[in-house]
This record gives structure tokens, C-alpha cells and sequence, in this order.
């Protein structure tokens, strides 16, 4: 494949083979495929999204590849980041992780705050991932340093959103809920008010304080939410009951959710309905939940830990699915390459149509956001923003599909291919 020159903005793209969840009702197909598609641009935005034709020379032909919009990382953990050579915890699972981090905070200066972000921004955007959250741990009523930090990073090609991460416990002072809640919306735009909510911390009164004071000061929230394997969680019953008798006008993401696994079918039905009503968002954290849940030394796990991520789809629910954290102590490994997270749920929760349909889990800005879209991605005025898959194919994808051209606003801005194999055989 003849690549891009970087230094032009493109015209746009030939041939270029698109999942079916992103194009038009009636798009043709070809042996039960959508056929590919031409993509033309206009100052870094779409002009045109139509059906492959032949001989147009202006055009850089992509004969085929596999394409995607800019993807996103819905939840991240840039505080965190990179931390796992110096802070291994002893024993498996999450509040053993928890307890690990704790202690790493020592270490939290601003020049290592910044050099691990940005570390993890520029892997991210390499990758194609156009938009990132991360979540940022609150202990005290004021904004902590990595808040600040990472508020003041130049901007780069990844949008970045802060969400304030902090205990459930720090909400049961009505006083110091909202002052929390005031100081993420005095930061400025992408910011989100967010709380650890567990068993282990549950309270109603403070979960009523974190709803009343992101309303008051009109936030969206993201919140860590049952991540655990107890039948009896309280967090997403109480959400699910409060938003069917209160209103509540900012968008809402639920993350992790894992307890909905461990109770009856009904109950998780009823959850998910009424989840569906509010158009709140469930994002599923494969990797990290996998390590972290049913976690014992020496012995293998017997659950998955991961939420219902199927049945949330056949009621409706907005989902994305997002990496959590990258090499520190609650998962060791991570690339921040949504392609990796999606491999893992590919088998972790037996997904299939995984190109055409399940692709969509990893670029669905609107399921984040909560804002209605005007279109599709990559419709007519939007931005000309996608990453390309050279050498892989809808049947194998998204494995095999490290090598990737990453196009912003019409222009080649990364690109990662493979060497050229070497045979040694006689």
C-alpha cells in the first residue's frame, strides 16, 4: 500500500471498507457485505460519503483496508499511569490495589504527574484515539495537584475530560459535596463530577448528596459504581430507583457495574430497563475488572467479573467499553489501544459481528457525552478523523491489527506499519 504523503492534507479516500453500524440505511452490499465506500474532504472536515467508484485519481486509494472514526478512551486513569515498577501490590485484587496506590501517592510530584500523562496521551493518540477520560482521585474537598496538572496540559490531538474521583464517604457532608461539586465546575469546560462507590463505603444519604449537588451545578457524572462480584450492592439499584422518580438534567455513566453479574436475572433486568429509560451510559471495563475480580493467590477465578454487557444491549443501554488503568497496580499491563480492550472483551464476553457492530463500542462519542449527534461519525461536516487497518480483515479484526494509519482533520498524523516479513527456511 502506497501510504499518504503527511506534509498534504488528503482529498479524501478511496475504497475504504466501513462497519455497517456507521453507514446509511440502504447502503449496497456485496456478498453480504457493506461494499466500500469513498470519502471526500473539505478543510479537514467530510464532504461526501458514497459507494466506491472507480478511476478517481485525486482520491488516495485505500483499496479495501479496514476504517474506523476516531476512536475513544472512556475511561482512563492518567493519575495513575505507568506506576507498577515502582509500586507492585503484595497480594491480588482490588482493595489490595486500592491500599497500593495509597502509597505511591508519595511519589506524586508535578513533573512526574505531567510526564506520565502526557506519556499516556501520546501512546492514545498514536493509537487514533481522538478523545480520552480519565479519572482523577479526590481526598480532600480541594482539587488535588494531578487535577490541576492535567487541567494546565497543552492541549494535544486527544480531547481530554477529567472526572473528580472521590470516595462516596466525602459526599455524606452535604457542605462538602457541593464544595467539591463547585470546584469541578469552576474548572472549565470536560470536566465531570464522579465518586467510588462500593459496598464497603455505602451510604444513601451521600449518594443523595453526590445526585442533588451535580444537579445544582450542573454536571455530568461518571461514576465507579458496584465494582464488585456482591449480589447485594447497592449502587446501581438505588441509582436505577432515585432516576425513576427524580429528574436529573446533566448525563450520567455508570462504570464497571460488575455486581449486576452476581444477582438474580430479574433483578438485573429491572436495573437495566429503567437505566435504558434514563439513557445512562454503562461502560464495561474487561482488562482490569478480569485481574481484579475473584481474585485469590494461587487459585483460578471462577467468575468473570465483567458486567451484563449483552443484556444491556437487548434493553437498550448506551455502552462503551474502555481500558481503566495501564501499568500500575491494579493492572500491570495496558497500551491505552482501544483495539486491545475490545480483543479482550471479544472472548472475555463471547462477542460476535464484531467489526460491523461491536465496533462501535469504542467510538460512540455520543454514549459518552450524552449529546444527541446531529449524524453518524464520519457523516457529511463532520471531522475527517479516522484510523485505518492495513493487513487486517473483517473476519479476523480486531486482532492481527496492530499496523494502523491514524488521519486527523485530513491529514496523516501517525502511522505504525509492520516490517517486512523475513523467511529463513531452506
Amino acid at each position: 500500500m502506497n501510504l499518504p504523503d503527511t506534509a498534504t492534507p488528503l482529498n479524501g479516500i478511496a475504497n475504504v471498507r466501513l462497519p455497517a453500524w456507521l453507514l446509511p440505511a440502504g447502503w449496497p452490499l456485496q456478498a453480504g457485505e457493506p461494499v466500500t465506500a469513498d470519502l471526500r474532504f473539505d478543510a479537514g472536515k467530510i464532504a461526501s460519503v458514497t459507494p466506491y467508484q472507480p478511476d478517481q485519481n485525486d482520491l488516495w486509494n485505500a483499496h479495501g483496508t479496514l476504517a474506523l472514526p476516531g476512536l475513544i478512551e472512556p475511561h482512563a486513569h492518567l493519575d495513575k499511569t505507568f506506576t507498577i515498577a515502582r509500586s507492585r501490590p503484595s497480594t491480588p485484587g482490588l482493595l489490595a490495589a486500592i491500599e497500593t496506590l495509597h502509597q505511591d501517592r508519595q511519589h506524586w510530584t508535578a513533573d512526574d504527574l505531567r510526564q506520565r500523562a502526557r506519556k499516556g496521551l501520546a501512546w492514545a493518540a498514536a493509537n487514533g484515539v481522538t478523545r480520552l477520560r480519565t479519572h482523577i482521585d479526590w481526598f480532600d474537598v480541594a482539587p488535588p495537584l494531578a487535577w490541576l496538572e492535567l487541567g494546565e496540559m497543552p492541549h494535544t490531538s486527544v480531547t481530554l475530560e477529567r472526572v473528580a474521583l472521590a470516595p462516596l464517604s466525602f459526599f455524606a457532608d452535604a457542605g462538602a459535596a457541593d464544595r467539591i461539586a463547585r470546584a469541578v465546575a469552576e474548572s472549565g469546560k470536560h470536566c465531570l463530577l464522579g465518586g467510588f462507590i462500593h459496598s464497603s463505603n455505602w451510604d444513601p444519604a451521600a449518594m443523595r448528596n453526590l445526585m442533588q449537588s451535580a444537579s445544582r451545578w450542573k454536571l455530568n457524572l461518571d461514576l465507579h459504581i458496584d465494582e464488585e462480584l456482591s449480589p447485594v450492592a447497592h449502587g446501581l439499584s438505588w441509582l436505577a430507583d432515585y432516576l425513576s422518580q427524580t429528574d436529573f438534567s446533566g448525563h450520567i455513566c455508570c462504570s464497571h457495574g460488575c455486581a449486576l453479574a452476581s444477582g438474580s436475572e430479574q433483578q438485573a433486568q429491572e436495573i437495566l430497563s429503567l437505566l435504558a429509560a434514563q439513557r445512562v451510559t454503562l461502560i464495561a471495563l474487561p482488562m482490569t475488572n478480569l485481574l481484579l475480580q475473584d481474585a485469590v493467590t494461587g487459585r483460578t477465578p471462577r467468575q468473570r467479573g465483567i458486567t451484563l454487557l449483552k443484556e444491556a444491549q437487548t434493553a437498550g443501554v448506551p455502552l462503551l467499553l474502555g481500558c481503566d488503568n495501564v501499568q500500575d497496580a491494579f493492572c500491570p499491563a495496558g497500551s491505552y489501544d482501544p483495539l486491545d480492550t475490545l480483543t479482550c472483551a471479544l472472548f472475555a464476553l463471547q462477542l460476535d459481528n464484531v467489526f460491523d457492530q461491536q465496533s462501535r463500542l469504542i467510538c460512540d462519542v455520543a454514549a459518552l457525552t450524552g449529546e444527541a449527534p446531529a449524524a453518524l461519525p464520519l457523516s457529511p461536516g463532520s471531522d475527517a478523523s479516522l484510523v485505518i487497518f492495513p493487513g487486517s480483515d473483517s473476519l479476523t479484526w480486531p486482532l492481527h491489527s496492530a499496523a494502523r494509519l491514524v488521519i486527523r482533520h485530513g491529514r496523516l498524523t501517525h502511522q505504525r506499519t509492520w516490517n517486512q516479513e523475513l523467511s529463513h527456511e531452506s
